[in-house]
């Protein structure tokens, strides 16, 4: 069931999930809304109670995600001067006419020739068959430079595929050897599409996210809370 609750001046929305649970449990998801679990006998003024002594948490979990939607990109028109980001840096984009597609990389520029610049989709065809090149490329060789130590884990050299994602940064599915990159992720700066590599690197040793699988992964990569935040924050964006 949902219901609406007042947390510090703002209408809250949660979702009330019967369980057969022992305790309350408190989630805020990233579309502002409140998950909450609690045993079927507990009354729903009670969970409301919970909630407001919780306010401070929840407002700024509430604050945090509506920052992200801030930053994070919208839908791109890779229109004439619009910033296109590969490994953290932000390029102008130029657009010129020309007998077929083509993406030239400047130092602060990407020129896209295309038959037609003024067909939106023509662009962004053109711009993501560039960025999925260059993310494949970036993450075969970081896999590459990888190998010594992956043997030393057990690891297999797996396949590797970029394709577009929306919700999340790479898959892995070690029962095919293959992991997954989202094309998106060649935006990022280097040392984030190094953590998602090792990611899902790791998944092939321990398919969920148990402590043993983050264990492994701060042994490789000891920062990798960081790496992931920025990733998520996207605060590269504001260069």
């Amino acid at each position: 069931m949902r219901g609406e609750v007042t947390l510090r001046d703002r209408r809250v929305t949660y979702e009330l999930i019967r369980k057969a649970v022992k305790n309350i449990n408190l989630r805020v998801r990233a579309d502002g809304t409140v998950a909450v679990s609690a045993p079927r006998a507990v009354p729903q003024a009670y969970v409301e109670d919970l909630l407001r002594q919780r306010a401070a948490f929840i407002c700024r979990a509430l604050d945090h995600f509506q920052e992200l939607e801030r930053r994070a990109p919208r839908d791109p028109t890779f229109g004439e001067g619009e910033k296109v980001y590969l490994l953290g840096r932000p390029y102008r984009l130029c657009l010129r006419p020309g007998t077929g597609a083509a993406v030239t990389r400047g130092q602060e520029t990407l020129t896209l020739t295309l038959r037609d610049p003024d067909d939106p989709e023509a662009r962004k065809r053109a711009v993501r068959d560039y960025q999925r090149a260059c993310c494949l490329e970036v993450t075969t060789d970081l896999i590459r430079q990888a190998r010594p130590r992956m043997e030393a884990l057990g690891i297999p050299m797996p396949e590797i595929k970029v394709r577009s994602m929306t919700s999340r940064w790479g898959s892995c599915k070690p029962s095919a050897r293959r992991v997954t990159f989202a094309v998106q992720l060649i935006e990022a700066p280097l040392p984030c599409v190094e953590y998602v590599v090792w990611h899902e690197l790791t998944h092939f040793r321990h398919p969920d996210h148990s402590p043993a699988f983050y264990a492994d992964l701060a042994a490789v990569l000891p920062d990798w809370k960081a790496r992931r935040e920025l990733l998520n924050s996207y605060r590269y964006r504001e260069l």
